[in-house]
C-alpha cells in the first residue's frame, strides 16, 4: 500500500439522559476519530471509544499511544486478516485503539480497491438484523411502562439490566415486565457479573418461572460459569469475561456458556470478532453482537459483525437513540425492532 498518514481528533458524545447499570452510570462517551490518508488521497475512518468500566483501556491511554504511534504497512489481500492482525499486534492491550486503527485501515483498503466489507472478508450479510431494546435501572412500574412502549415500537426482545443491591428489587421489575409484555416477547437479563456464585445459584432458581431467553454475565470466572451451567436449565451468556480471542476460545471449548456477547470495540476490532464468531458457530454456540455505546462510525462495524452471524437472533445495536448528537447521520436506524441493510453499498 502507498504511504499512509495518520491523524486523529478527540470527540465527546452526550447521552440524552444517564443510563444506569449495576456497574456504572453512563452519561457521555469519549473517543477518538482516526483517519488514515493514502498518497492517492483516499481516506479511511475509524472509531476508538474505550470503556474502562467494561475492561478496556482508558481514554488517556489511547491519547498517549496516538501521540507516539508508528505503523508499518505491508498488505497482501489474500492474507488480509492475518496481515492486519500482525500489524496491530503491538496494541493488543489497547483494544479500543486497535479497533479504531483497524477500522480506518479496512475502510481505506475498501475505498482504494473499491471493495465492500463483504467482498473483502468473503462474507454474506443478512438483509435484516433483529435488535433488542434495553431497560436500565428503573422502578417496577417504570420498567413495565417502558417495556410496553418498546413493544409498541416493534421490539420483540427486551434486555433488562439487573444486579441491584437487593435481588428482590430486580425480581419485582422482571415480574412486572413479564406481566406487561406477555409470554410471546423474549426477555434477557444482564447481571454485569455482580453476583457471587452462591447468590447466582439462589437467584437463578427464583428466575425459572420467568421464561428468560438467557442470563448474561451472572458470574465472573470461567470456573463459576461451569458450575452454574450444571445447576440451571436457563441458558447462560458471557460478556465481560471475554476480553480477547483466548478467553472466548476457553469458554467455547469448555461449553461454559450457551451464548457469547461480543463487543468488537472491546475485543480489538472486526477481525478478532470474526474469528470468534467462526469458532462459536462451529461449536453450535450462539453469538450476540453488542454495541458499547460507540459513535455511529464505530457502530457501522458492529452492525457488519451482526449481519454475518448465521443464527437469527436479536443483537444489542439500538444505542444510537441515546445520544443527543452523533458524529454523523445514522444510516442504519432501528425501525420496528430491526435494522434493514443495503448490502451492495457496504458499510
Amino acid at each position: 500500500m502507498n504511504k499512509i498518514e495518520l491523524t486523529y481528533s478527540p470527540y465527546k458524545l452526550n447521552l440524552t439522559k444517564p443510563f444506569e447499570t449495576s456497574k456504572n452510570i453512563i452519561s457521555e462517551r469519549k473517543g477518538f476519530l482516526i483517519q488514515l490518508r493514502s498518497s492517492l488521497g483516499k481516506v479511511g475512518i475509524g472509531d476508538a471509544a474505550p470503556l474502562p468500566e467494561l475492561g478496556s483501556e482508558k481514554f488517556e491511554d489511547d491519547e498517549a499511544a496516538l501521540k507516539n504511534i508508528k505503523l508499518k504497512f505491508k498488505l497482501d489481500l489474500a492474507l488480509i486478516e492475518s496481515n492486519i492482525s500482525q500489524i496491530l499486534s503491538p496494541y493488543e492491550k489497547l483494544p479500543a485503539l486497535k479497533h479504531g486503527i483497524e477500522q480506518a485501515l479496512i475502510n481505506l483498503i475498501c475505498k482504494e480497491k473499491k471493495y465492500s466489507l463483504n467482498e473483502l472478508f468473503n462474507k454474506t450479510s443478512r438483509k435484516e438484523i433483529k435488535v433488542n431494546a434495553v431497560i436500565g435501572f428503573l422502578t417496577p412500574n417504570e420498567s413495565a411502562k417502558t417495556a410496553s412502549e418498546l413493544i409498541s415500537e416493534g421490539f420483540q426482545t427486551i434486555k433488562v439490566k439487573v444486579g441491584r443491591k437487593l435481588f428482590d428489587e430486580d425480581l419485582k421489575c422482571l415480574k412486572e415486565i413479564r406481566k406487561a409484555v406477555g409470554n410471546k416477547i423474549k426477555i434477557r437479563i444482564d447481571v454485569n457479573g455482580k453476583w457471587k456464585l452462591s447468590e447466582a445459584v439462589n437467584n437463578l432458581e427464583k428466575l425459572k418461572s420467568l421464561d428468560l431467553e438467557y442470563i448474561e454475565q451472572p458470574a465472573k470466572s470461567l470456573k463459576d460459569f461451569i458450575e452454574l451451567s450444571k445447576m440451571t436449565s436457563i441458558p447462560l451468556a458471557v460478556d465481560e469475561s471475554i476480553k480477547n480471542e483466548k478467553d472466548a476460545k476457553n469458554f467455547i471449548l469448555k461449553k461454559a456458556a450457551s451464548v457469547l456477547i461480543l463487543k468488537p470495540m472491546l475485543l480489538g476490532g472486526i477481525i478478532p470478532t470474526i474469528n470468534i464468531i467462526r469458532l462459536a458457530e462451529e461449536n453450535e454456540i450462539k453469538v450476540v453482537i453488542s454495541s458499547s455505546f460507540e459513535s455511529v462510525i464505530g457502530r457501522s462495524m458492529t452492525i457488519f459483525a451482526a449481519s454475518i452471524v448465521k443464527d437469527e437472533i436479536a443483537h444489542g445495536l439500538a444505542t444510537g437513540i441515546y445520544f443527543e448528537k452523533d458524529l454523523a447521520a445514522d444510516p442504519y436506524k432501528v425501525k420496528n425492532g430491526k435494522i434493514n441493510l443495503e448490502i451492495d453499498k457496504g458499510f
